[in-house]
């Protein structure tokens, strides 16, 4: 049963990642603000939050991005997709003892806007795609320290062997993690015409809104690829962000439609992760 288990999940990875590494994007105008953003739903039990203005945080934030939490057998395509459920364990430790705080994206772009707060080192942990281990690894690991994290779904991934259930994301939005949009088939947006384009962006947003009862306020690209013209579809579709494979931290300055990401890699060290997030902000941190 567990070796079919992995062959199903080594075909989900080949399948809905083969354009993973991504290339750079092309240039992008700056940012807007979204024509409208859908009010936020509150996780079943769970009370809204009552929201406070404050004054706007203007500061810079690491967005991690994870695939696959396990281990890949021998011959698995993109091995550097999967980071063991050790290695992750160990990185969330070294960062939290680091001083860092997991936060959810909407808490940032909140912050950002003055409607929330921020600790002093917040970061957030970002998984693609919706595999089973970022449910049944990484969701205990982050709930042990309170802190939530930040699922991009591609739908067609939702209940099939190796991809994340129902259920699970359900639990898992109940504690507080974000949901938020990977597209319907994690097409390359950049080769559609604009009916596909509403089709996967529109269309993957209003699924997921109906299914779960959340907002889906962000956007994630699809192996980070996208140009002008996928970024006005995004706007169109009501999202107020998306997220790209473009390095670096993201700042309440740039382009809210092209905010940057650390990748971490298979067989990278809690300490080089850490590394990578103190130099990705510039200031030792």
């Amino acid at each position: 049963m567990a070796r079919r288990l992995l062959v199903s999940l080594t075909l989900l990875v080949a399948a809905a990642l083969t354009a993973c590494g991504g290339s750079s994007p092309a240039a992008a105008p700056a940012s807007h603000r979204p024509a409208s953003t859908a009010a936020k739903a509150a996780p079943t039990g769970v009370p809204a939050p009552a929201i406070v203005r404050t004054a706007p945080s203007h500061q810079p934030v690491p967005i991690l991005m994870y695939h696959v939490i396990g281990t890949p057998s021998p011959g698995t395509p993109y091995p550097g997709l999967w980071v063991a459920p050790g290695a992750f364990r160990a990185q969330v430790e070294a960062l939290s003892a680091a001083g860092f705080a997991g936060v959810t994206l909407d808490r940032v772009l909140d912050a950002w806007s003055g409607r929330a707060s921020l600790p002093a080192h917040p970061v957030v942990l970002s998984f693609d795609d919706g595999y089973l281990g970022q449910g049944r690894v990484a969701a205990p690991v982050l709930a042990a320290r309170r802190w939530p994290g930040v699922i991009n779904v591609v739908l067609h991934n939702l209940g099939v062997p190796g991809g994340i259930g129902a259920a699970r994301l359900r639990s898992m939005i109940h504690a507080g993690w974000e949901l938020d949009a990977h597209t319907l088939t994690h097409r390359d947006l950049t080769t559609l015409d604009a009916a596909q384009l509403r089709h996967e962006l529109a269309g993957s947003r209003t699924a997921l809104r109906g299914r779960f009862g959340v907002a889906v306020d962000a956007f994630c690209y699809p192996a980070g690829r996208f140009n002008a013209t996928v970024q006005a579809a995004v706007r169109a579709a009501g999202y107020r962000a998306a997220t790209t494979e473009i390095p670096g931290a993201a700042k309440p300055s740039g382009d809210r439609y092209a905010l940057p990401r650390i990748r971490v890699d298979g067989g990278e060290s809690a300490a080089a992760v850490v590394a990578k997030v103190r130099a990705a902000l510039g200031s030792g941190a």
